[in-house]
């Protein structure tokens, strides 16, 4: 979902910037302006699909057993 929400938003922004370079010498277009918004949107849906996918991803568990350093087991063997 997100990965269709980042593509129609990249194709927003491509559509409102060809109206906007074809109609530079009127000044503004009223279309390219709903299209640019519309991009701005989905562009922001895909972030928040994105941060949520992310949330939801399982995490490794957490070992039960305590860390073991290297220079701690050096000094047990020694002794």
């Amino acid at each position: 979902m997100r990965m269709f929400f980042g593509v129609l938003s990249a194709l927003a922004f491509l559509l409102a910037s060809r109206r906007f370079y074809l109609t530079e010498s009127v000044g503004y277009d009223i279309g390219g302006l709903f299209l640019l918004l519309i991009g701005i949107q989905l562009f922001i849906a895909a972030v928040v699909f994105h941060e949520q996918h992310e949330s939801r991803k399982p995490k490794p568990p957490a070992s039960t057993e305590p860390a073991i350093r290297t220079g701690d087991q050096n000094s047990q063997n020694r002794g």
